[in-house]
């Protein structure tokens, strides 16, 4: 709320008496033109600190010579992940203003002044820090400091209460549960309400493709059966709260480190035959934004942090369970996200959400359980308002494809249709994050229709990795249940997987839907160890140029297991290999989930094989 005009006039004399007395350089007058009126109340006398952005007036270049120096050492920096990303996404140019670091002389001065940063940005050009009274003057009238503004309030997303849980029996002696009919196990029904095992079966799992999920963290990701198999290489696990690599906390407080662990299942968990996710071949990039107990403005700049980080790492999906809406119940502030603000461009958290999408990275967010909240008007929050066409906000259905009253209705404040997708969040399994590694859960919310949707996204851009993400979300709202007719409810609807895999981009000049490379299997698949091999053909087509390749078999761990040889192909060209389900040394391998990857052509195309005794 503005504060009265009286008290208004007197914090802004005592802006002026305190920067006057502090010496600031600038004069105090430039001090107040960058201090946002909204903190005024927070530079009286013992008023209590403030979480505030400190924006920065440049990024330390020294002209046009040197902003282009630094835009080429940013373009040199990125990894090779990032790089393909882009380019694959026609980002142009590759990097820009927002790519460059902050300058650290601001940063070091900002420490000498004592000033503790606790969030930085590189995209908003920006840090977060604390403090009120003369000390926020002060600040705004560094000669490096462009603007001062309170950071957002928004409250996190109620936690989902946990239902029925189970224990599975151990694997039967050919390396499936007894009862599990598939190797989905438990997962089966959620997975094919959108015809993901169709997907699957054409060889595309999310093999190679890197996702990161945002949530908080991720407790015994490392133990449980389903998780632990889940590519997580070193440098890919942070905790932007605590400072630290680990997304693990089982001692000190694990209730703030479970909801992670159980997103994390519904895309990329594998264990055969008992529990699979929906993209169970990705590779996972674990960080932790969200810390529970309290409901700070914290969270918004932690997601940031992850955004960025998501991208230096060459990220090609982000799945994110996280929303926020209006902070504080007890009455309205001016700092709250409102509704007014959900127009895809105002939050820090929607705009984070928004660079990277223009960096190439497909978002995938939980629309919200906000559908029963009258006091948030029912409405989605905080990132799932950007704009569809490059952040997906997906909605809840139960089992029979209704609705579920607690999601998060639209549409945006400007009138734009979301949620954009929807798929099950009532009843879902997950992998249980108490500790027991055989065990599962059941619980309801969009926070695990996201991660299904997610997975889709990572198996399309397996099959398709010349399409840059809008195409991705082309394909999947086109061809989605209501796609004639979306609506502020379900959006476009329940997604169907395979009709997406089939989609025909109504896009001009549209990459083609087969690589130059191509990988058939043949013969039987479950492949009984010793018994009849499994056959494969490798092809080259008819225009490619010619091509070296090479075949090797993972297990479902990455780790690989057989390599079934190398060689060159000829345009039109084809090769023929066997495979009896032996290891390197002739052995019959462990029953279980097998991947058989050529690459080649610059591409890489994969298949499954289940493994039987």
């Amino acid at each position: 709320m503005r504060p009265p005009a009286l008290l208004l006039a007197a914090c802004l004399m005592l802006v002026a008496a305190v920067a006057a007395g502090a010496g600031v350089t600038p004069p105090a007058a430039m001090a107040q033109l960058r201090l946002d009126p909204r903190l005024l109340l927070s530079t009286l006398p013992e008023a209590p600190p403030v979480a505030v952005w400190v924006e920065f007036a440049d990024k330390g270049e020294q002209g046009p010579a040197d902003l282009a120096m630094k835009l080429a050492g940013a373009e040199s920096a990125l990894t090779p992940e990032s790089r393909h990303r882009r380019e694959k996404a026609h980002v142009e140019p590759l990097v820009d203003y927002l790519d460059l670091p902050l300058e650290p002389a601001y940063l070091h001065a900002l420490e000498a002044a004592g000033y503790a940063v606790y969030g930085q940005s590189r995209w908003f050009n920006r840090v977060a820090v604390h403090t009120s009274g003369a000390a926020l003057v002060q600040l705004a009238g560094l000669s490096f400091v462009r603007h001062v503004a309170p950071v957002e309030l928004a409250a996190p997303r109620d936690r989902e209460p946990l239902g029925e849980r189970i224990t599975l029996p151990g694997p039967a002696p050919g390396g499936f549960s007894a009862n599990a009919g598939t190797i989905y196990g438990i997962a089966l029904g959620q997975l094919s309400r959108l015809n993901i095992p169709a997907v699957h079966d054409s060889g595309y799992i999310g093999f190679g493709v890197q996702v990161c999920l945002l949530d908080d963290g991720f407790n015994y990701y490392k133990k449980h059966e389903a998780l632990r198999t889940i590519p997580v290489g070193g440098g890919r696990t942070r905790d932007f709260i605590r400072g630290v690599l680990s997304v693990q906390d089982t001692v000190i407080d694990p209730s703030s480190f479970e909801h992670g662990t159980m997103t994390l299942s519904q895309l990329a968990g594998r264990s055969s035959g008992r529990y699979m996710g929906s993209a169970y071949g990705c590779n996972a990039i674990l960080g932790r934004t969200e810390f529970d107990p309290s409901e700070t403005p914290q969270e918004m700049v932690y997601w940031s942090m992850g955004a960025e980080w998501a991208d230096s790492l060459g990220a090609d999906v982000i799945s994110s369970s996280l929303g926020y809406n209006d902070f504080d119940p007890a009455g309205p502030s001016a700092d709250d996200i409102t509704y007014p603000m959900l127009d895809g461009h105002t939050s820090t958290v929607t705009r984070a959400a928004e660079i990277a999408a223009a960096k190439g990275i497909l978002v995938v967010v939980s629309a919200g359980n906000d559908g029963t909240h009258s006091w948030v008007g029912y409405k989605i929050g905080a990132p799932a308002d950007a704009n569809g066409d490059s952040v997906m906000a997906i909605g809840a259905l139960d089992s029979l494809g209704n609705r579920a009253a607690f999601s998060s209705k639209g549409p945006t404040y400007d009138g734009r249709i979301k949620p954009d997708l929807s798929a099950q969040g009532v009843a879902n399994w997950l992998a249980y994050p108490g500790g027991d590694p055989n065990s599962y859960i059941r619980a309801s919310g969009t926070s695990f229709s996201a991660p299904l949707v997610a997975g889709l996204a990572a198996c399309l851009i397996q099959a398709r990795p010349t399409w840059p993400p809008v195409m991705i979300i082309q394909a999947m709202k086109h061809s989605a249940l209501h796609a004639a007719n979306p609506d502020t409810l379900v959006g476009w609807g329940l997604p169907d997987g395979l009709a997406a895999l089939r989609y025909v981009p109504d896009t001009l000049h549209a990459p083609e839907l087969r690589g130059p490379l191509a990988l058939q299997l043949s013969g039987p698949n479950p492949l009984h160890a010793g018994a009849t091999p499994v056959r494969l053909r490798i092809s080259l087509g008819t225009n490619a140029a010619p091509a070296n390749y090479r075949v090797r078999v993972f297990d479902a761990s990455g780790r690989v297991v057989r390599d079934l040889g190398a060689g060159s192909l000829s345009p039109g060209s084809a090769r023929d290999l066997v495979w009896t389900g032996d290891d390197a040394h002739g052995h019959s391998l462990a029953p279980g989930l097998y991947f058989v990857s050529v690459d080649g052509a610059s591409r890489l195309a994969t298949a499954r094989v289940i493994v039987l005794r």
